[in-house]
């Protein structure tokens, strides 16, 4: 598979939540205020928006099953995309050149 195509944050910590509170049937995500989605009973909440492209990309399938709630699902793809973007992320994030400091003591400061 080539690179996936980079996703803004906040579609990323989606899939995220989704693969963190997904058992197997979906997560739910209820209307919060500001056009914004809830997982229903947790904290995490984000803008509707940021549903369209992972689901445009097939990351994720959302369904309807009861007016404005969303149940959605990570796809096998998505998963797919977590793990590149978790490879990504540990390759980029190492210690590139970081250097020891060196402290000198001066007695006569003291």
């Amino acid at each position: 598979m080539t690179s996936p195509q980079p996703l803004k944050r906040a579609s990323v910590e989606l899939l995220r939540q989704i693969a963190a509170h997904d058992q197997g049937d979906g997560v739910l995500f209820m209307p919060a205020p500001r056009g914004c989605r809830r997982i229903d009973g947790e904290d995490f909440s984000t803008r509707d928006e940021t549903f369209r492209l992972p689901s445009q990309l097939q990351l994720i399938t959302v369904e309807h099953p009861r007016l404005g709630v969303w149940r959605v699902k990570l796809t096998e793809a998505g998963r797919d995309y977590l793990t590149q973007a978790d490879e990504r992320r540990a390759k980029h994030s190492s210690f590139k050149g970081a250097r020891a400091s060196q402290v000198i003591y001066d007695e006569a400061v003291r």
